[in-house]
């Protein structure tokens, strides 16, 4: 199967230098303006299903790639990025310390935020979700319009990547990846064969 992920166009929060995880920053005019020269310059493989993040950035995003034309099949929660809890909204230069990684490297319920242990099982639980009823209706595609913490979860589990090596996967706002993927319905187990940049 192809599944295809493509992380949102820049942000407000970008712009203005705040974290945001389940904030829900709407995208700049700096992020719209390259998301139309995007789809001008790169292919964007088309698929049988499409899927967006609930939060206005990634759904934004998906309208402004794909067009009114094309059918969303969902718009869910659970392609969100990590939630940050306390330190949603807040700027960046008043932390001395990341969130995400807080979060990500200790896997620890810490600042009222998500651990990766609780952000892998929403994103997977739906991954493997939306892989299933593809098999069932026999598709092999899927695009799925999300954020970098998401893309980067998926990446460093399947490839895999140990933590410290997610951090060398780029995700530049508006591009993605695209993945090529086996599935075992019977045993819900997702093995990754490839995958390469849309931007290359």
């Amino acid at each position: 199967m192809k599944v295809v992920f493509i992380r949102h166009g820049r942000s407000m929060a970008n712009d203005t230098g705040v974290c945001a995880g389940w904030y829900d920053t709407p995208l700049c005019e700096k992020g719209i303006e390259e998301l139309h020269q995007h789809r001008e310059t790169y292919t964007y493989p088309k698929t049988d299903r499409y899927y967006s993040s609930d939060l206005s950035r990634a759904y934004d995003t998906f309208k402004i790639l794909y067009g009114d034309e094309t059918p969303l099949a969902e718009k869910t929660s659970a392609f969100r990025e990590m939630s940050v809890g306390d330190y949603e909204n807040v700027a960046w230069d008043a932390m001395d310390f990341n969130p995400f990684d807080e979060l990500f490297g200790n896997n620890k319920p810490v600042l009222n935020g998500e651990t990766v242990s609780q952000m892998s099982l929403r994103v997977f639980g739906k991954l493997t979700k939306i892989l299933s009823e593809m098999d069932a209706s026999n598709e092999d595609s899927v695009t799925i319009v999300c954020h970098a913490g998401v893309i980067m979860m998926v990446l460093t589990f399947l490839a895999p990547l140990s933590f410290e090596e997610r951090m060398n996967i780029e995700t530049p706002n508006g591009l993605g990846y695209v993945m090529d993927l086996d599935f075992d319905a019977m045993h819900n187990h997702i093995r990754l064969n490839s995958y390469h940049k849309v931007w290359e």
